[in-house]
């Protein structure tokens, strides 16, 4: 079924689409408070997850138009030309829905609902949108309580590190620290661990099982010196064939995963039930 006759923006000088598309940089971002999410599914996640969404556009063809009727319950969309949707991003080939959602949707609070103790993960100058993205979905999945992102990372609204998260914001608390509020949360855990190549403690030897901070570093030079002095340890994934290291993302993902599963194991073993 499809929506007949509907309005169409054509227009790039139309207020609510020049405010938009002023968040596909990180001023515009800060000044409106609000981020863009891109795609069907993406944007139909983030409502499932109670988030309400300022604007939604969507792209006047028959996708586009099947999509607002099975989520016209959930959000009053606006139809727009195929020229004006790719405004809004910076893709080849946009996804057919862009919705606007405010930066208060997603948490900055620590989550205590998957694990009784607290698994933070903090991501020390991480300069690629991809890998970041892939980290907060990664940590979403996980049950991290927390992701720090240090002031010198990419910020973790931009569209293709929204995009490489596929809805996981709505997920999981993210919050922009500065390096002294990193270290008032991190420093007096137990467990600091951080991700290094040439790290002194196999992954798979760490105890998990306690309140830790997980610490990715900068893809091209590794964590700051900060990062590296809160340290309790060093901690490599070891690899074969002479590979001297996986990207930041990767390395992340295995690291916060390997813990989930520790967790998830030690409270199958004490209760029969996951430790929530």
């Amino acid at each position: 079924m499809t929506v007949d006759a509907p309005i169409v923006i054509t227009s790039l000088s139309n207020p609510v689409i020049r405010r938009a598309r002023s968040l596909l940089r990180r001023k515009g971002r800060s000044q409106e408070r609000a981020f863009l999410v891109e795609g069907m599914t993406a944007v139909a996640d983030a409502i499932t997850t109670g988030a309400i969404p300022q604007s939604v556009f969507v792209r006047d063809d028959d996708d586009g138009r099947e999509w607002v009727h099975r989520h016209r319950k959930d959000v009053e969309a606006r139809f727009v030309s195929v020229g004006v949707l790719a405004s809004l991003t910076e893709q080849p080939h946009p996804q057919g829905v862009i919705a606007v959602f405010p930066l208060d949707s997603v948490s900055r609070e620590t989550r205590l609902d998957v694990w009784r103790d607290p698994m933070i993960l903090v991501a020390d100058a991480i300069a690629d949108p991809g890998n970041l993205g892939t980290l907060i979905r990664s940590a979403a999945a996980a049950g991290t309580s927390l992701i720090l992102v240090s002031p010198n990372s990419v910020d973790p609204f931009h569209p293709r590190c929204v995009r490489a998260a596929m809805g996981a914001h709505f997920l999981v608390s993210i919050r922009s620290a500065s390096g002294d509020e990193i270290t008032a949360i991190v420093g007096s855990l137990p467990l600091v661990a951080l991700a290094v190549a040439s790290g002194d403690v196999d992954y798979g030897h760490v105890d998990w099982n306690q309140p830790c901070a997980i610490v990715i570093g900068s893809e091209a030079s590794g964590p700051t010196q900060a990062m590296a002095d809160l340290a309790t340890a060093n901690v490599r994934i070891p690899l074969a064939r002479n590979l001297e290291s996986l990207n930041a993302g990767v390395a992340g993902s295995l690291l916060l995963l390997e813990a989930a599963q520790r967790r998830r194991h030690a409270s199958d073993a004490m209760t029969g039930n996951p430790d929530r």
